[in-house]
């Protein structure tokens, strides 16, 4: 399994954090590297993503969450040949909260890929960091 991460913690209240996450239509309003997200449904829905990185492709990505808590997106290539998970988890500490920013990739093509989610790392850092600048902003 590879993986990729980023956290922060931000002077915000967890009910912020989480309010800027999980609101799509906000996505392509702040630096969080998305550029168009369609088809946005709730919790074991799906949402389509296009990413800087990721030039005109829509990803596909079926949406968990706990409330307040975490929410996860996940993608999956036919015949398990790849899937890739990003977490983002919260912990309120006092009136700040933690934001924990994490990919995994599994199967057969993860090789592919490296040591690492390639290029992950730093939309990863430049992502959680837009999202405490904004809930900054907005707290």
């Amino acid at each position: 399994m590879k993986s990729s991460e980023a956290q922060t913690l931000i002077n915000a209240r967890n009910s912020t954090v989480w309010s800027i996450i999980t609101d799509a239509s906000n996505y392509t309003v702040f630096a969080s590297g998305t550029t168009d997200i369609q088809d946005v449904t709730g919790n074991g829905g799906t949402i389509r993503i296009q990413t800087n990185s990721g030039g005109r492709r829509l990803n596909r990505l079926r949406v968990e969450q706990v409330t307040g808590e975490v929410l996860t997106w996940t993608s999956r290539l036919p015949l398990g040949l790849l899937t890739r998970v990003r977490t983002f988890k919260l912990n309120p500490d006092g009136e700040k909260t933690h934001l924990r920013v994490r990919e995994e990739l599994s199967g057969p093509l993860r090789p592919l890929f490296g040591n690492g989610v390639r290029g992950k790392g730093p939309s990863f850092t430049e992502y959680v960091d837009a999202v405490k600048v904004r809930a900054e902003t907005l707290g």
